[in-house]
Formats: structure tokens, C-alpha cells, sequence
């Protein structure tokens, strides 16, 4: 077999690897591996956190990579925001480093988590006692703390159907616990139900459009908890 002949068949070959892992890690895996691949940078995340903790009065906004991606800070600049998402984090994940989280206490908790659960199988009756967990824990660390729950945001892949069912879960939660749950299917919904094209460039991620409208479904809950010393909220 000649060179010629050779390396069109190994660019074929590596052309066809490579679509076939993107169609598993995308359609037909879970996603296992790509959340293996980023275990070190959230293990550094972590180390972070427990060497800056939260202090006492702070707003704290907990989550994954949706949290993470958040400019909290300029965006509630009064309230002493600290992002404490990681990207890929469960609600196994956040309930095992929770108590990073909560030292100082603080003031206010800012809570969205659950859409990873998702694609990894994880039943939404074990999401739910999650998240229950996580509310008592915070609950017990920080009693005076204003716990705000909002809701899985909107997909557009095959796990989006789950969403509404988990997002009715959450709500009788907070419903039972009488915390505020902050409901943003209709601000990030486009026509189809799924999340608005303006809202997102990856499906799933909210952009900087996206973000704003977080902004504004949390604004009018966070806004009267400003801290008086920085001014007045937003």
C-alpha cells in the first residue's frame, strides 16, 4: 500500500473517531467522560473557595456552570456577591462541598442546580431529596439567611421534556418550606418552549442576553437585601 493511499484512509479513519465520539459524548453517552475531563479544574475550584470562605452578610450564589457563568457581582454590585458555581457539579456534587459554602454565614443564598442531573440519568425523586438536603443544611449553617430556589432553565436537547416535571418538584418544595422559587421558564422560553435562541449560543449556557434576564427575575427578591453600607440595591 502506497503513501498516497495511506493517508487518505488514516484521515478517514481519525475523521470518523472523531465523529462518532462527538456522537456519543452529545447524543448517546451521558456525558461521563467530558465531566471526568474537567475534574481538575473544578478540584482547583474548590480549593479556592475553602481558601477565600464566605463571609458573615454576603450573598451567595450556588449552582454549576450556569452559576459560574454569571457576573453576579456587577450585576447585584450591593450585595456583596460571591459565585460559588462549578461547572458539571450534580446536586451530589453540591451537596458534598455545601459547606464550603457557608461559612460567615451568609445573608442571603442564591440556588439553581439540577439540569446536570439530567443527562446523567439521575432520577428526579433523588434530585429532589437533594435539593431538600442541601435547604436543610443551609437551613441549620445559616438560619437567618434569605434562601432564594429558582428553576432548571429551559434545554434544547432530548432532556428538555424533563425539565418541567423537575421544575413542578422544586416549586412544592419551596412551597412546603415557604421560600421564594424563582421561575424563569417564561423569561428564557422562545416560541417552541425550549430556550429562547436570544438566550443562548451552546444550548444550554445563557449569554449575555440570557444572564439579563436572570437578572431580572431575581432582581426584585435580592434588590430590598442590598447591604445599606454600599448603597442603594439595584
Amino acid at each position: 500500500m502506497t503513501s498516497r493511499t495511506t493517508l487518505p484512509r488514516l484521515v478517514a479513519t481519525a475523521t470518523g473517531l472523531i465523529l462518532a465520539w462527538l456522537a456519543f459524548d452529545q447524543h448517546l453517552g451521558s456525558r461521563r467522560v467530558s465531566r471526568g475531563l474537567a475534574a481538575n479544574g473544578r478540584h482547583r475550584l474548590r480549593t479556592m473557595h475553602r481558601t477565600h470562605p464566605v463571609q458573615a452578610g454576603e450573598t451567595v450564589f450556588l449552582g454549576d456552570s450556569i452559576t459560574f457563568d454569571g457576573d453576579w457581582a456587577a450585576a447585584f454590585e450591593h450585595l456583596r456577591a460571591r459565585n460559588r458555581g462549578i461547572g458539571w457539579d450534580t446536586t451530589d456534587d453540591l451537596l458534598e462541598r455545601l459547606d464550603d459554602s457557608l461559612d460567615g454565614p451568609p445573608a442571603t443564598v442564591v440556588l439553581m442546580i439540577g439540569t446536570n442531573d439530567l443527562p446523567l440519568g439521575i432520577p428526579h425523586a433523588k434530585t429532589i431529596r437533594n435539593v431538600s438536603l442541601v435547604l436543610d443544611r443551609i437551613a441549620e449553617a445559616a438560619p437567618e439567611a434569605l434562601v432564594v430556589v429558582q428553576s432548571v432553565l429551559p434545554r434544547t436537547d432530548r432532556y428538555h421534556p424533563l425539565v418541567a416535571p423537575l421544575n413542578e418538584a422544586l416549586a412544592r418544595v419551596c412551597a412546603e418550606r415557604g421560600l421564594p422559587f424563582v421561575d424563569h421558564t417564561e423569561g428564557l422560553s422562545g416560541p417552541d418552549g425550549h430556550l429562547d435562541p436570544d438566550c443562548h449560543d451552546d444550548g444550554i449556557h445563557p449569554n449575555g442576553e440570557g444572564h439579563r434576564r436572570l437578572v431580572e427575575g431575581l432582581a426584585p427578591l435580592l434588590a430590598p437585601h442590598a447591604d445599606p453600607d454600599r448603597g442603594d440595591g439595584q
